[in-house]
């Protein structure tokens, strides 16, 4: 079996009155019929690294430039979960990583999903059927979007002096 390790999850959120509200995407019947035997899901925006030599800021801001979004901060939600994608006929190895923005957008869906939506943390609980989605929301939650005072070392980009951004 293959493992796979060029796969990351993306929790991409913006503050509605301070509450954090998060980007879940819901599959279209075709993906689920094609790849899932028909089960539609809930997930995150996700994306693959484009090489072993792509690191997580540039991956994750490739895949915000595919929505034509510009974060205000990168962070790692320190999560990092180990699945079976049957998709992939793989063991997949996902990092966890945040993208806050500073509101909403309307994404142009593809064929791969029917609906997008911004829910808070329980609404998205509510929606998630995989395990690995629940623990990287906990984490980002805890690490991210709800800590009272978010640990600078958890914050990828833009880095404090480092002129990017």
């Amino acid at each position: 079996m293959k493992h796979d390790v060029k796969s990351f999850d993306l929790w991409i959120f913006h503050r509605d009155q301070g509450v954090p509200r998060y980007l879940m995407l819901h599959t279209s019947q075709e993906k689920a019929d094609k790849w899932f035997g028909g089960g539609r899901f809930w997930q995150v925006p996700g994306d693959f690294f484009a090489s072993e030599d792509e690191g997580a800021v540039e991956g994750v801001l490739r895949n915000l430039r595919n929505f034509e979004v510009e974060p205000t901060a990168i962070y790692a939600s320190e999560c990092v979960y180990t699945i079976y994608n049957r998709r992939f006929d793989a063991l997949q190895t996902v990092p966890v990583f945040a993208a806050e923005l500073d509101g909403p957008f309307e994404i142009a869906l593809t064929w791969e999903h029917a609906e997008s939506g911004w829910f808070t943390a329980d609404e998205c609980h509510e929606r998630i059927n995989f395990w690995g989605l629940h623990e990287g929301l906990d984490r980002t939650r805890t690490h991210v979007t709800e800590h009272p005072d978010l640990p600078p070392e958890f914050k990828l980009w833009p880095l404090q002096g480092d002129g990017s951004g």
